[in-house]
């Protein structure tokens, strides 16, 4: 059996963990009304590819409204990319709860001015180092650090998660070299709805710090104690909210910081997210439909825009179930379903 990837020593026995803990997921992408595991339904968007997952405990009549009839071969290919086999041992799987349950207790405490959000400096660092981490070695989520990267907060974690809250090394963290360049700044919704789109995305232009938009929060972590990509790259519109938060760091016993922003706020910032991953997606459809009319003898290096008009309709026509849009499937059937009918005779 394969090794556990944050200690290195024991056998990853550990079935079903989750990368992003399930706190933030379910309201990222749980159905209306539910809160427990198993009824997520879920989307990602990639280059020239959208794919969705459903939880074991959805209702048929909630699969049939997003896909219409579900297959054999829809049910043998629906993996949450998120959830995880051999991953971890047992060991660390239990040291990784124990730092989401502390930290959880946050979501409870929220203000419309900076505010302490209840825990440590030391246990918000160590739980979003966590999650960093466990996305970027997943490879799943967008997040891709450097093997330095990914060894410095694997060192860092394996050597502080405790087995229980009250057992953090105060004093071994506060003194080690590993902790003392890392730092974050944490920003939240304050007021954000339960009907609110919520959304789990890392901005790929971003090195430091790192910058992940997860559910009604945004997370800048840095390697070196260094934000400069603030002042030279757009982050969803928020460059200054981000430089006014405060930098939460190691401290003696300092207090994790949270500044809050309104609902507004919220909501622009998710427009222009949508708007980068329009640009991803519909950037590599018109590659896409390039590549097609080269191969089939069209003239010229581009598909005329009118053609492109044309499939883009087939393929976002409402008869489509939002379940099938947009996937590799469905781009592939809906070029060929309009190419056909200028084919000659």
């Amino acid at each position: 059996m394969v090794k556990c990837k944050l200690c290195n020593a024991k056998d990853a026995d550990k079935k079903g963990s989750h990368i992003v803990p399930h706190f933030l997921l379910k309201r990222i992408e749980n159905i209306e009304g539910k809160t427990g595991r198993d009824y997520e339904l879920g989307f990602t968007i990639e280059k020239l590819n959208a794919k969705s997952y459903f939880g074991r405990s959805v209702q048929p009549e909630k699969l049939e409204e997003t896909y219409g009839e579900i297959t054999d071969a829809d049910i043998a290919k629906n993996k949450h990319p998120l959830i995880v086999d051999n991953i971890f041992c047992s060991e660390c799987e239990s040291r990784l709860a124990t730092i989401e349950s502390k930290y959880a207790e946050t979501t409870k405490t929220t203000n419309t001015k900076d505010y302490e959000s209840g825990v440590s400096s030391i246990i918000g660092l160590l739980f979003w180092a966590s999650v960093i981490w466990r996305m970027s070695i997943n490879g799943k989520s967008g997040v891709k650090l450097t093997e330095e990267q990914n060894e410095k907060l694997r060192q860092t974690l394996d050597c502080f998660l405790p087995d229980k809250i009250e057992e953090i090394d105060k004093k071994g963290i506060n003194e080690n070299g590993l902790v003392k360049s890392l730092s974050y700044k944490i920003l939240r919704s304050c007021d954000c709805k339960d009907d609110d789109a919520k959304w789990l995305f890392f901005h790929p232009e971003f090195n430091n710090p790192l910058c992940l938009l997860i559910d009604e929060y945004v997370v800048c972590f840095s390697f070196d104690d260094n934000f400069k990509d603030i002042d030279s790259k757009d982050c969803l519109g928020i460059n200054e909210m981000i430089k006014q938060a405060p930098i939460n760091k190691i401290g003696s016993d300092s207090n994790e910081i949270v500044k809050p922003f309104d609902n507004v706020t919220y909501k622009k910032m998710a427009s222009s997210l949508l708007k980068i991953i329009q640009e991803v997606y519909l950037g590599g459809l018109d590659e896409f439909f390039d590549m097609v009319h080269v191969a089939s003898g069209g003239k010229g290096k581009t598909m005329p825009s009118e053609l492109k008009t044309e499939i883009m309709a087939e393929l976002t026509s409402e008869e489509k179930k939002t379940g099938r849009k947009f996937t590799q499937e469905e781009i592939k059937k809906s070029t060929m379903k309009v190419m056909k009918r200028y084919a000659p005779k």
